[in-house]
C-alpha cells in the first residue's frame, strides 16, 4: 500500500496535478502568469478543465511547439488523474504512468480533440485493454507480435507498455487476444433490421451497409473493434447520435454508419474490413480506431458503386440544408462539404449552390474541373482561389451578369473562347497560372469592343511575354 502512495505521490508530482476547484484554478493560473511568456492553452469540456499547458520560448533545447523551440509544461487537473487512476486494472496502478504518458502527449502535439476524446470516451476501452495486455504480455505468441503488424512497427518490445503511443497501437497488440465469432453476424444484423432497430440501405457483392438505430444494435460490434460507440459503457453511442452539435441539418438525431466488407462474416478479419463514419464529428475510424478517409476512400467508394452512391446523395442532401442560403462561400465547418471532397465528389458542390446566388467563392479545395455554369444567371463574382482548377467548362460564357471572375493560383493552362461573351466583366485575375493559350475571343472583352473590362490580373513571366502582348494588343483600353 505505502509503494502505492509513492508511486501516485510521485506522477501527481510529475504530472503537475492541479485541484480543479476554483481555488485550485485561480492558484495554477497564477503560477502560469508568471511562469508563461506565450499564451497558455486550455483544453476544456463544460466548464472543467481536464488540462492546460505553459510553453516558454527560450534560445536552446530541442522541444519544438509550433515551428519554434520551446519548453513546453503540461499541468493536468486532479479530475484527470483520479480518473486514470480507477481505470488502472492493476492493483499496484502501474498502468496510470502509462495513460498520463498518451494523454499529455496529445496536448503536447496539439491534437485536443484527440486528448479530449481520450479522458472523456476511451478510458474505459483502456481499462479493458490493460486488463488483455496485462493478462497476455508474458506470452510467447504476444512478445511475437510486433514482427507480424505494420501498426507496431518500431514496438520493439511488446511486453512494454510504455513502448505503445496510442490506445489504438495497444488495441492491435491485443486484438488476437479477443475472442471473435463472427459466423452469426448477419443474422443479427437482420435481426435488428427486422425489427426497426436498425438500417440496411446497401448490401452489394463485396460490402454492407448498416445504420444502428440502438445502442444495442450498435454493441453487437464491440468484439470485434476499439469503436467506443460498440462499447457498453460511457453511453457513448446516444452521446454521438443525440448530442445537440451533432444533430443533422433538419434536427433529426445524426447516424453512425457501419460498413463492412463481406469476407468479414466468414472470418476473414483484417485492419480495414470494418469502417465506422460519423460525419458531424469529423470521424472515418477502421476498426483498430485508426482514422484516414483516404483509406476508406480507397478500400470501399472505389470499389462499391453502391455504398458510393449512397454517401453521395447522402451527403448533398446535408450539406444542403447546413449551407447558407444567400452566398456560398468557404463553409469551412460544414462537414457534409468537407466528406463530398474528401471522397472525390468536389464537382458536387455546384450542386448544392443555389442558382440564384450572387457571389461562389472557394478558397483552399480541390477543385480541378469548373462543370457546368450555366443555371447561374445571377452570378456576378466567382472566385477559386489556389483549388488546384485545371479545365473551365465552355458553359462560363453564359454567366451574362459575371463581372469578376478571380481565378488565382491554380493549374489552368488556357482560357476558353466563351469567356469573350462576358459582355459585362470587370475584372480578371489569373495571377498564379501557367496560362500557355489567350484566345482571339478575348478582345471583346475590351470597351472598344463593347465590353466593360477594367483590369486583368496576371504574371507576365508565366504567362510568356508573346502572350502578354497578344493581350496589350487585344485589351488597348484595360489595365494590366
Amino acid at each position: 500500500m505505502n509503494k502505492n502512495v509513492d508511486r501516485l505521490s510521485f506522477l501527481s508530482q510529475k504530472y503537475n496535478v492541479f485541484d480543479n476547484t476554483e481555488e485550485g484554478l485561480d492558484s495554477i493560473m497564477s503560477i502560469l502568469n508568471l511562469e508563461s511568456s506565450l499564451v497558455t492553452t486550455l483544453l476544456s469540456n463544460d466548464n472543467i478543465v481536464f488540462g492546460l499547458m505553459s510553453h516558454k520560448t527560450v534560445d536552446s533545447n530541442d522541444t519544438v511547439f509550433n515551428g519554434s523551440k520551446q519548453n513546453i509544461k503540461v499541468y493536468v487537473s486532479s479530475l484527470v488523474f483520479k480518473l486514470m487512476i480507477d481505470s488502472d486494472p492493476t492493483k499496484n496502478k502501474i498502468y496510470t504512468q502509462w495513460m498520463l504518458n498518451v494523454f499529455t502527449r496529445h496536448i503536447k502535439n496539439n491534437e485536443h480533440d484527440e486528448a479530449e476524446r481520450f479522458f472523456s470516451e476511451d478510458l474505459p476501452l483502456a481499462q479493458e485493454y490493460l486488463k488483455i495486455f496485462e493478462k497476455n504480455k508474458r506470452k510467447k505468441k504476444f512478445k511475437n507480435r510486433s514482427s507480424n503488424s505494420f501498426i507496431l512497427k518500431g514496438v520493439k518490445n511488446p511486453s512494454d507498455i510504455n513502448q505503445y503511443k496510442s490506445l489504438s497501437q495497444l488495441y492491435d497488440a491485443v486484438d488476437p487476444f479477443i475472442d471473435k465469432d463472427p459466423s452469426n453476424m448477419e443474422r443479427v444484423m437482420n435481426e435488428f433490421v427486422n425489427n426497426g432497430k436498425a438500417e440496411m440501405p446497401v448490401k452489394d457483392r463485396k460490402f454492407t451497409l448498416f445504420i444502428p438505430k440502438c445502442k444495442e444494435a450498435s454493441l453487437i460490434f464491440g468484439e470485434f473493434t476499439g469503436w467506443c460507440t460498440a462499447k457498453n459503457s460511457g453511453g457513448m453511442f446516444e452521446h454521438y447520435i443525440a448530442k445537440p452539435e451533432y444533430r443533422k441539418p433538419n434536427g433529426n438525431k445524426s447516424d453512425i454508419y457501419i460498413i463492412i466488407d463481406n469476407r468479414f462474416f466468414s472470418g476473414e478479419l483484417k485492419t480495414n474490413y470494418l469502417y465506422q463514419i460519423h460525419f458531424e464529428s469529423s470521424q472515418v475510424k477502421d476498426r483498430l480506431q485508426k482514422g484516414n478517409s483516404s483509406n476508406f476512400y480507397n478500400d470501399v467508394i472505389v470499389n462499391s458503386e453502391g455504398i458510393s452512391n449512397f454517401f453521395y446523395n447522402e451527403l448533398i442532401v446535408m450539406a444542403k440544408g447546413y449551407k447558407d442560403k444567400k452566398t456560398f462561400n468557404n463553409h469551412q465547418d460544414n462537414n457534409y462539404i468537407k466528406y463530398l471532397i474528401k471522397f472525390g465528389w468536389t464537382e458536387a458542390l455546384f450542386e448544392i449552390i443555389e442558382s440564384y446566388t450572387p457571389i461562389i467563392r472557394f478558397n483552399d479545395r480541390d477543385i480541378v474541373r469548373l462543370p457546368d455554369m450555366s443555371r447561374f444567371s445571377n452570378l456576378n463574382t466567382l472566385i477559386i482561389k489556389n483549388c488546384k482548377l485545371v479545365n473551365i467548362d465552355s458553359s462560363i460564357g453564359k454567366l451574362e451578369s459575371l463581372q469578376e471572375l478571380l481565378l488565382p493560383n491554380n493549374n489552368i493552362s488556357e482560357l476558353p473562347k466563351e469567356v469573350g461573351n462576358l459582355k459585362n466583366l470587370l475584372f480578371i485575375n489569373i495571377i498564379g497560372n501557367q496560362i500557355k493559350t489567350i484566345p482571339d475571343e478575348i478582345k471583346y472583352l475590351d470597351k472598344t469592343n463593347g465590353g466593360s473590362l477594367h483590369r486583368i490580373a496576371f504574371d507576365v513571366d508565366k504567362i510568356s511575354r508573346d502572350n502578354y502582348l497578344k493581350l496589350k494588343k487585344l485589351l488597348p483600353s484595360t489595365k494590366m
